[in-house]
C-alpha cells in the first residue's frame, strides 16, 4: 500500500467521524423529546387511571405529554391546577 492511499483512508475515516458525530447530536436531542414525552404519556394515563374515581381527568394530547415529561410531577399538578381554574 502506499502512502497516499493510507492517508486518503484515513481522511474518508476522519470525515466520517465528523459527520456521524454532527449527525448525532440532533438525533440524540429528538430521541430524547421523544422518550419524555413518552413518560409524560405513562404519567397521565396512571394518573388519570387512579384519578377518574374523583373525576380528575387530564386529556392525553401531545403538549401534555411534552410538559408533564420535561417537568414530572410537578408539570402533572401544574396541568391539573390549570385545567380546574379555566373550568370555573
Amino acid at each position: 500500500m502506499s502512502t497516499g492511499l493510507i492517508v486518503s483512508y484515513l481522511l474518508v475515516l476522519g470525515l466520517l467521524y465528523i459527520l456521524g458525530r454532527s449527525f448525532w447530536r440532533p438525533i440524540s436531542a429528538i430521541f430524547r423529546v421523544f422518550l419524555q414525552g413518552a413518560f409524560g404519556a405513562l404519567g397521565i394515563y396512571l394518573f388519570n387511571l387512579i384519578a377518574v374515581y374523583w373525576s380528575l381527568t387530564i386529556p392525553l394530547n401531545p403538549f401534555n405529554c411534552l410538559f408533564t415529561g420535561f417537568l414530572g410531577v410537578p408539570g402533572l399538578l401544574s396541568l391539573l391546577v390549570i385545567r380546574y381554574w379555566i373550568k370555573l
